[in-house]
């Protein structure tokens, strides 16, 4: 008879530490997260007593109860399980913590039918980034859905003098309702509470649970005035169609416009992409023609951007890039940009499709490219290129037989195509054929060896300078030498570093007034980046003849914390007079060439200088100075960008460039920042081009910031603008921001994260 209660009473207790591995996901449906389900994991059980009840048929655990599973705990006075109604009861200072940090803690919860259908009561949960979530009581049905009765929600911290007092925001609802199938939190009858006083009532909303990325709805609407669009709402709904594509759809009235139309698509397959955006209106606008404003008759506008990328193997790629804008004024006006993350100029559109293909050194490419010009009072026609290939394939390290080094081998096809009175068409078929060795001595003389054979084909058509239509080629070789002599020495906290530099480039003369047209060598300017380069030229149209040397020191201080600083000064000096390849303020225009320079460096991390300069070869006299700098002294920091440019008489620049731009901020204490900018013109009209001042909050669950900017260079119309920014933040809600009494969420819902 002992024997046979025995084994009764331990398969009591066997059920009762079940019910209790079970006893979590009672909190974890809860809407804050998910529990992703009942571990195997062993559960470690400590109470004062433990008793079984046959007659009941119960087993309590009571007295500082403690349960620990996987990380979670839970906390309890006494703990009961019916094994009749499987029934699971517990009361007095119910607290549970989750792996993550947070806690849950209620006066009672009760829950049967293995977890699936329960109640709670007094349940207040406690996130660990300092959120708080309160229910008077709840209940947890089919182990799906929970509905809290009497809810708040804040992520404010409580008051440290009066935690009873009201938090600086928060949400009440007269009910919750948590549903784990359709991973959505609906709110009834919500209030938003400033200091416990309500400011806005909201019958009815919903939001995703955070359990999934992507839930179809709508987004944070958005709203404010611009002056020639007048007071305007936007609304956009997303529509996640499957886990690989969605789509959103969106609509922006306005008082003084007829209603702007947006849609995006984007879509995932195994091994491609394609992500397409636009909008459709039917409006006016300002525009400039002759540096004169004119207002343009209403027309239907739009835009669409698009880009598809398709990885076909582990070597070929091909994608597409589409940008375009139904006028020069349409995506300034409306504030429509290309995607950050893409490099392309939103000055000039881009439109390109393209082969790319990849194998070890070899690489090869080709495209076709049109362009759409939006710089205002530019009126450039943009050639488009039809196609554009290269390819390019470089060797193994010792594969050229006798003299060691390696080969290299480039090939390229160019064809630029323009309207029939807008300019020449050019096609061009060009080969480069290279070597290329390093050595380094025995005593440290480090040194470079290339030689290069190429040759390009032109075909031209309508030429620029009046000449017949024709064929051209030509055909250049050079040999380049370059040596460095790096010597360095060890200190205690750092390095010291001289490297003197020299190299001799051999070429021969070739005629550049051959009839050659100049589509890709014209913007040439000579740099520390590009001294030692043995053609100076960015592209193949235009070659470096003739030889010249470069010399040049390098010397830098390296510190064992990371601080540096750089030193460079060389200059190029070419063997023969006259017959100079390049224009005049290149820097290169003469056969001594301007000197070039740059000093760089940082200490630790608060101070950091780039100074990169030009000064011509007989006097010394300044003709390019660009700087980058800044600092940070505790609290406060700063830093400044300057540019100088010499004018160039006889030449497009007819004007001398100078421009700063400085910028500051103050940290007044940990929520207080105060901060400005301004950029001046100091060249031939010199004054303010723009200049900002903003003060910053951030608090523990709220932050706010103003800012207001005056801006003299509108490019769209001409005119002058200025502009006030408000931004509000509330803690896991988003921003809302106001610019220049114009008003729009900040906030990046999670269902447009790829």
């Amino acid at each position: 008879m002992k024997e046979k209660d025995s084994s009764r009473c331990l398969r009591a207790y066997l059920r009762f530490i079940f019910a209790l591995a079970l006893f979590p996901a009672c909190f974890g449906n809860g809407p804050v997260q998910a529990y992703e389900g009942v571990s195997d994991s062993p559960v470690d059980l400590q109470a004062d007593n433990l008793a079984h009840d046959e007659e009941a048929q119960t087993v309590t655990a009571s007295g500082n109860v403690v349960m620990i599973q996987d990380g979670r705990t839970l906390k309890a006075d006494r703990i009961t399980y019916n094994l009749e109604t499987d029934t699971v009861v517990a009361q007095g200072n119910v607290e549970f913590t989750d792996v993550n940090g947070d806690r849950h803690k209620a006066e009672k919860v009760k829950f049967n039918d293995a977890m699936k259908n329960g109640f709670v009561e007094g349940l207040q949960t406690f996130l660990a980034d300092g959120s708080r979530f309160t229910a008077k009581k709840g209940t947890h049905e089919g182990g799906i859905t929970t509905r809290m009765k009497d809810a708040a929600y804040t992520p404010c911290e409580p008051c440290k003098e009066d935690p009873s007092k009201p938090p600086l925001w928060q949400i009440r609802a007269s009910e919750v309702t948590h549903d784990k199938e359709d991973k959505t939190i609906a709110y009834e009858n919500a209030r938003f509470e400033w200091m416990g006083v309500p400011l806005a009532y909201f019958p009815y909303f919903e939001h995703p649970d955070g359990t999934e990325k992507r839930k179809s709805g709508f987004l944070t609407p958005s709203a404010g005035y611009k002056s020639d669009l007048g007071a305007f709402v936007e609304g956009r709904y997303y529509w996640s169609l499957a886990p690989e594509r969605d789509a959103t759809f969106g609509l922006m009235a306005m008082t003084k416009q007829l209603p702007v139309a947006t849609a995006q698509w984007r879509q995932r397959w195994a091994d491609a992409l394609l992500k397409a955006e636009g909008s459709l209106t039917y409006s006016d606008y300002k525009d400039r023609e002759n540096n004169q404003s004119r207002r343009q008759n209403k027309e239907v506008r739009g835009h669409i951007f698009a880009d598809a990328l398709w990885d076909i193997n582990e070597k070929w790629r091909a994608g597409s890039e589409v940008n375009l804008s139904s006028d020069d004024q349409y995506l300034r006006q409306y504030d429509f940009k290309i995607d950050d993350s893409s490099s392309r100029d939103e000055d000039v559109l881009s439109n390109q499709i393209y082969l790319e293909r990849f194998s070890g050194r070899d690489y090869a490419v080709g495209r076709f490219l049109a362009f759409q010009d939006l710089r205002v009072d530019e009126g450039v026609d943009q050639p488009d290129v039809l196609p554009e290939v290269y390819a390019s394939f470089i060797g193994e390290p010792g594969s050229v037989p006798l003299i060691g080094g390696r080969w290299s081998l480039e090939g390229s096809v160019l064809g630029i195509r323009r309207e029939s009175d807008s300019g020449q068409d050019v096609n061009r078929l060009g080969l480069d054929a290279g070597w290329q060795r390093r050595l380094v001595t025995d005593f440290g003389l480090l040194s470079t060896f290339n030689a290069h054979l190429q040759g390009e084909t032109y075909h031209v058509q309508d030429r620029d300078d009046g000449r017949s239509d024709g064929s051209e080629s030509r055909a250049f070789a050079f040999f380049d030498a370059r040596t460095s002599y790096p010597l360095a020495r060890n200190f205690e906290k750092f390095q010291l570093m001289i490297e003197p530099l020299a190299s001799l480039t051999l070429a021969p003369n070739v005629d550049q007034d051959d009839g050659i047209p100049n589509e890709d060598s014209q913007d040439v300017q000579i740099d520390a980046l590009n001294l030692f380069t043995p053609d100076r030229f960015p592209g193949l149209d235009r070659v470096e003849d003739r030889s010249h040397v470069t010399y040049g020191l390098r010397t830098g201080i390296y510190a064992h914390d990371g601080s540096y600083g750089n030193v460079f000064f060389g200059q190029s000096q070419r063997f023969h007079d006259g017959d100079n390849p390049f224009v005049e303020g290149s820097g290169l225009n003469e056969d001594q060439s301007d000197f070039v320079g740059q000093i760089s460096g940082r200490y630790q991390q608060d101070y950091a200088l780039d100074y990169r300069f030009q000064l011509a070869n007989d006097d010394l006299s300044p003709q390019r100075h660009e700087v980058d700098a800044s600092a940070s002294f505790n609290a406060f920091s700063i830093s400044t960008r300057y540019l100088y440019a010499k004018s160039l008489e006889g030449t497009e620049i007819e004007e001398t460039r100078e421009q700063i731009e400085n910028s500051a901020s103050y940290l007044i204490n940990d929520r207080w920042r105060i901060r400005g900018s301004a950029r001046h013109d100091l060249g031939e009209a010199p004054g303010l081009r723009e200049a900002n001042l903003g003060v910053d909050y951030l608090g523990q669950c709220f932050s706010w910031s103003v800012t207001g900017r005056r801006n003299l260079t509108d490019d769209s119309s001409g005119d002058n603008g200025t502009e006030i920014l408000f931004k509000i933040g509330l803690k896991n809600l988003g921003e809302f921001e106001a610019s220049g009494l114009t008003l729009s969420s900040g906030r990046e819902s999670s269902s447009e994260e790829d």
